[in-house]
């Protein structure tokens, strides 16, 4: 209606609108306007009063205008004092009913759910008669009708429990089990150790939100697609015990690659089933048997069918990277932003993003908290300033003081923070026993020496890690234990989508909790970054480059996790580091690991990193780390700098201030309203999450009787279609790497014709043509850098090599 009267007509039919049904000026109630219509997924131009009297023509003027009369009559009713409403309230409004708005248009205008009608019908009767009853049936349909939710949920749901094991909650789940709730929304911040159980203490607060009425599901938020793909599975056997037994809520997996995950394609084949069912008119049998419905998770297929629209599932896990496109300016981020509203949004690994990432996570809260949603946020290795920001930026004010809070209560570990309009509150819980304890750290002179280690500890049958922080590091030194080592694997995210997916599992069965000794013993894995967070992995020994010290701490998680019968060698970290002397240099890291100085270009916090670790001589959980992260990163971590390295550490501060004022200036402005004003509007690839290096997307093709075939075509994946097999045979490489493809002539035309499958939004992806070489498993090929040609390798086992 608001569409009609303003739109058509220039302002003059505006004001006589608003004045006739409102009684304001327009000008008030223009977000609202732009919510109304923008909804095709950005915002309308500035000026709503481009279509003027002349293009459009008397009669359309007068049929639009009697329309809204009948329209405003009829649903205008009650007496309202809009000339009260703060324009702050208008504005924040605005940015909800621009995401209503776009839904409502897109169920409307499915003829499934509404047909055509004869308009023989008064406006009245059409209402009540035709659109109310159909739009009750679309709604149910499309399974945005608003869940049940379960009386009582206990951590045993959580778990997957054999008959004879029984659960006891940790001291941090126990609080997040009987905390009090703060009245209206609140951020929650659970800071506890790695393997505490935090994403059950995380489960359990939402469920109490959700009982409570202030939300009616929830979304995990995660730094990268395998954390993602790991909580929808963990997810996928919980998320049903949070509602009613006779609820069919929907789960839904949201990155940029989740239709190739088995489990969410599973998940949305059943759901195609159930909106068959609903488009029918039948009504779904909730007793069915498994033969009937197979998969275990149950996602209606229209909010499946769209990146968009995962925020409308009830229950969702993805990157974060989805959750921020709510406030960018990316087109129908509305829709995301409307749909998250009425969410528990609970981010993990709230410590692993960069300064602009952090910035748009700031924004992302402000968003969240003025449209009523509350947030949980988890940490093993959360620095306080860090704290201090995303708590400020919730409850709107000063939350706490960063001096002798920091020095007192906030200084215990672990806490739990609840932070709203009305202030903070810290709650300090005991830790769990089993997490309690005390890991030697040993410092290596060498990458050399760290590989003599690994094969001694495999040859004693530990289970071993090794991380590299490059990818051609990890490489490297696979290659030089290859010859030494049988039970060898590497992991990295140089890997095709389909032997990235192989190692993962083959990861998580061999090192994960329910691995058994002998599928452990001897093993190794040579690992970068991929492994650090998130994945529930358990290792005899860890040999690591030095990293940044929350990144330490996360890799010492995976050491000695669980409880084991068989425990062979001694539980230590192995960090191989310069020695962190009291004047070392500017080249103090770079001479020994260049890779590892390109990757982390702060090499003061590395220093402070390796003289803490040196000093302490082990990481005592919990008691240490406070301490252990405050001397790297606290107020007063900067006057320990060494004069040599001040200059990367200057450097550093003020790429992450450029960073944090990109971040800001990419945003959306809450107060602005839903409008054009905070950035270039486009579709998301145009609109970055994520600052970094670019990237560019081979499909590798290999070669076989003449034929340029996907590379994850084989016998297990016979039933796949084309299309998905070459997004399985997709890797991404940095642009300093390769940027071009090169096929040979003789095969254009087979490119041509592979091309022509792929559709208009696959345009930018490079074929990597592949021939077997001589080696055994290795396949040999070419790629473009600029204008230089490139020799490029990739093997199962090693992944892709260049040079």
């Amino acid at each position: 209606t608001t569409r009609q009267a303003g739109g058509f007509g220039g302002k003059r039919s505006r004001r006589c609108f608003l004045d006739r049904f409102i009684g304001i000026e327009d000008n008030k109630f223009d977000p609202l306007m732009k919510a109304v219509t923008g909804h095709h997924g950005t915002p309308p131009e500035e000026d709503l009063s481009s279509y003027t009297d002349p293009q459009l023509g008397a009669a359309c003027i007068a049929t639009a205008q009697a329309y809204s009369i009948d329209a405003a009559h009829l649903l205008l009713t009650s007496d309202i004092d809009l000339t009260a409403v703060h324009d702050r309230c208008i504005a924040i409004t605005s940015w909800a009913l621009a995401g209503l708005t776009t839904l409502a248009d897109w169920i409307g205008s499915n003829q499934r759910w509404f047909e055509y009608v004869e308009p023989r019908r008064s406006l009245t009767q059409y209402w009540k008669e035709i659109a109310v009853p159909q739009a009750l049936n679309a709604v149910a349909a499309a399974a945005l009708e608003t869940k049940r939710i379960s009386t009582t949920v206990s951590y045993g749901n959580f778990f997957e429990l054999q008959a004879h094991e029984r659960f006891t909650p940790s001291p941090m789940q126990r609080k997040a089990q009987d905390v009090p709730l703060v009245d209206g929304p609140g951020l929650y911040l659970i800071e506890d150790m790695t393997g505490s159980g935090k994403t059950e203490a995380a489960l359990m607060l939402a469920h109490r939100l959700m009982a409570a009425g202030e939300a009616d599901g929830l979304f995990f938020a995660l730094p990268t697609q395998a954390t993602a793909n790991a909580m929808y599975e963990r997810l996928e056997k919980a998320y049903e015990k949070l509602f009613e037994k006779q609820e069919k809520p929907s789960l839904i997996l949201a990155h940029s690659a989740r239709d190739l995950s088995e489990k969410f394609t599973a998940s949305r084949f059943t759901a195609s089933i159930l909106d068959g069912f609903a488009a029918a008119g039948e009504t779904y049998d909730a007793s069915a048997s498994d033969s009937d419905m197979t998969a275990s998770a149950h996602c209606a297929a229209w909010i499946a069918d769209d990146r968009r629209l995962a925020f409308l599932a009830d229950v969702g896990a993805g990157t974060v990277d989805q959750a921020l496109l709510a406030i960018l300016p990316s087109r129908h981020q509305a829709l995301r932003l409307a749909g998250l509203m009425r969410r528990v949004l609970i981010l993990d690994e709230i410590h692993a993003y960069d300064a602009y990432m952090q910035k748009e996570i700031e924004s992302l809260l402000t968003f969240h908290r003025a449209l009523g949603g509350s947030a949980i946020l988890l940490s093993a290795t959360l620095p306080y300033d860090m704290k201090l920001r995303l708590c400020e930026t919730y409850s709107g004010s000063l939350a706490m003081c960063p001096s002798e809070t920091a020095a007192s209560e906030d200084a215990r570990y672990p806490l739990a923070t609840i932070a709203s309009a009305s202030g903070t509150e810290t709650f300090h819980t005991k830790p769990r026993n089993e997490s309690v304890r005390e890991v030697p750290v040993k410092f290596l002179s060498t990458p050399e020496e760290g590989m003599e280690r690994v094969r001694a500890a495999s040859k004693a049958g530990l289970a071993v890690l090794y991380i590299r922080n490059t990818v051609n590091d990890a490489i490297k030194t696979f290659e030089s234990l290859s010859g030494d080592i049988e039970r060898l694997s590497l992991f990295h995210a140089r890997f095709a989508f389909c032997d990235r997916l192989r190692q993962e599992r083959r990861t998580v069965e061999t090192f994960g909790k329910r691995s058994k000794h002998d599928d452990r013993r001897s093993q190794v894995l040579i690992a970068t970054q991929v492994v650090e967070q998130s994945l529930d992995l358990d290792f005899d020994l860890i040999v690591s480059d030095l990293a940044p010290i929350d990144l330490l701490i996360q890799r010492a998680g995976r050491l000695w996790r669980h409880e084991r019968e068989k425990r062979p060698g001694e539980c230590e970290l192995l960090v191989v580091t310069p020695n962190p002397i009291n004047e070392p240099g500017e080249a103090w890291l770079k001479a020994l690991l260049p890779g590892t100085a390109a990757v982390y270009q702060d090499h003061a916090r590395l220093w402070l990193t390796a003289k803490v670790l040196q000093q302490k001589g082990s990481i005592r959980s919990p008691d240490d780390l406070r301490t252990l992260i405050e001397s790297v990163y606290g107020a007063d971590a900067e006057n320990e700098i060494p004069e040599s390295l001040m200059g990367s550490f200057f450097d550093f501060q003020g790429q992450q201030g450029a960073d944090r004022g990109l971040g800001n200036m990419n945003t959306l402005s809450l107060s602005a309203g839903y409008s054009r004003d905070g950035g270039l509007w486009g579709n998301d690839e145009r609109t970055p999450t994520r600052l970094g290096e670019e990237t560019t997307t081979f499909r590798i093709a290999r070669l076989e009787d003449g034929q340029l075939r996907p590379w994850a075509a084989n016998r297990e994946n016979s039933n796949m279609d084309e299309q998905h097999l070459w997004r399985l045979s997709e890797v991404s490489l940095g642009r300093h790497l390769a940027d071009g493809d090169f096929v040979p002539p003789a095969f254009s035309a087979q490119e041509k014709k592979i091309r022509e499958n792929w559709g208009k939004w696959q345009d930018d992806k490079k074929l990597l043509m592949l021939c077997e070489s001589e080696t055994s498993g290795v396949w040999s090929g070419n790629v473009l850098r600029g204008q230089e040609l490139r020799e490029a390798a990739y093997s199962r086992s090693a992944g892709f090599i260049i040079g």
